[in-house]
């Protein structure tokens, strides 16, 4: 789905996210006011998502680090721990652990 308006960001979760958003009765996507940036970590914290819980952040289909700044009209999903171990290398998820 077109994001229509650019001061917003569309919010997903993967896996046992995704039940948590369906807990909390949220839309998918969960459409959020965003008029400046913020990064993956503030995001989850507003969102009250455990940062324990979160290995990685897709923003706009590429995986990055919870530190990367999350722009309006955005699209993002929050990734738990867990994946794969062959789908983790071919995603970038090795990648976003080096740079920290």
């Amino acid at each position: 789905m077109a994001q229509e308006d650019k001061n917003t960001i569309e919010v997903r979760g993967f896996l046992h996210l995704y039940q948590a958003f369906k807990a909390k009765n949220w839309p998918v996507p969960l459409i959020l006011p965003l008029s400046e940036a913020i990064t993956g970590a503030q995001l989850a914290a507003q969102l009250e998502i455990p940062l324990d819980e979160i290995e990685v952040v897709f923003v706009n289909g590429f995986v990055q680090s919870l530190d990367y700044p999350i722009q309006p009209g955005d699209r993002v999903a929050f990734v738990p721990p867990g994946c794969p171990g062959p789908y983790r290398l071919a995603l970038g998820f090795y990648a976003k652990h080096q740079e920290k």
